[in-house]
């Protein structure tokens, strides 16, 4: 089986820099011309399965792609609780402690009123795990967020969970991990080339 992963397109939070998982926020306009750009790079790929967050603008994205079978919410993005649709700067300035905390210890820390970074990925581990016993052949289209995507190429790299900062998946481009019996190839990463079967 292939994993297409793509990261869902454009919002005003991501326009604006600010921390937000949870919060469920739609595309931009621009947002809506990179996903159906994905759309039309994925445009001779018969998925079989197409599955994405519970939250909007994912949902927005793999609809804009192929017809959605199936939403998830462990592919949500961490909650982030009070941190969430504020700044870095706002965050640091009015809780300087538990920002630190954060910047010191993030695998381990938890956002003020928000998710435990280890549950977060816990969740998304499992998942990961689940998609790499799938043995039959097909494609499957997965969307979701920054932090659930890296998240997820990590584990089935069999790299640690700190290395998920080197997966920086782009908004308007596709990734493919190929599943050959258990052991995950990223073929493709951050593509923007129309995918076609090699020859």
């Amino acid at each position: 089986m292939r994993f297409f992963l793509v990261r869902h397109g454009q919002t005003a939070a991501n326009a604006s820099g600010l921390f937000y998982g949870s919060t469920d926020v739609p595309l931009t306009p621009l947002g809506i011309e990179q996903s159906t750009r994905v759309g039309a790079l994925l445009a001779e790929v018969s998925f079989s399965e197409a599955i994405a967050s519970q939250l909007q603008r994912a949902q927005q994205t793999a609809e804009l792609i192929v017809p959605v079978t199936g939403y998830d919410a462990r592919l949500n993005e961490m909650d982030f609780g009070r941190w969430e649709m504020r700044h870095f700067s706002s965050i640091a300035e009015e809780e300087p402690e538990a920002w630190q905390t954060w910047l010191d210890d993030w695998q381990n820390a938890t956002p003020s009123g928000g998710e435990p970074f280890p549950h977060f990925a816990g969740r998304v581990k499992a998942v990961a795990d689940e998609l790499a016993l799938r043995q039959e052949p097909g494609d499957m289209l997965i969307v979701a967020h920054q932090g659930v995507l890296s998240l997820l190429l990590a584990h089935w790299l069999k790299m640690p969970t700190g290395s998920l900062w080197h997966f920086p998946f782009k908004q308007d481009a596709y990734t493919m991990v190929e599943n050959r019996g258990g052991f995950m190839l990223l073929r493709a990463f951050n593509d923007r080339s129309p995918f076609r079967e090699e020859e």
